[in-house]
């Protein structure tokens, strides 16, 4: 089944001074992963895998990694679920090292 097409996108370029790899990890273990978003924040790395942000001011958001493919990219979607804003149409996040 192919993505559904969203109505707006943002392409942001960023340089990071590290190995792929090591970015990498970054996106697919739990506790790098939370000391980026904050405490209590999980990812399971694989396909239909779930995504879990909660953000230090109380808002969470969780989604589902759609597609992985070490060390190169991962792929998930995201959605508010407490706190402020309301829930959110859900959005998908693509990163590509």
């Amino acid at each position: 089944m192919s993505p559904v097409p969203l109505p707006h996108a943002i392409d942001r370029r960023i340089l990071i001074r590290a190995r792929r790899e090591t970015v990498f990890r970054y996106f697919t273990d739990s506790e790098r992963w939370a000391s980026w978003w904050g405490a209590g924040s999980t990812i399971d790395p694989r396909p239909g895998g779930k995504v879990f942000i909660r953000h230090p001011n109380a808002v969470e958001a969780q989604g589902e990694v759609l597609e992985i493919d070490p060390p190169r990219s991962v792929v998930w979607t995201l959605g508010v679920v407490g706190g402020e804003p309301k829930a959110m149409v859900p959005s998908r996040v693509r990163i590509t090292l």
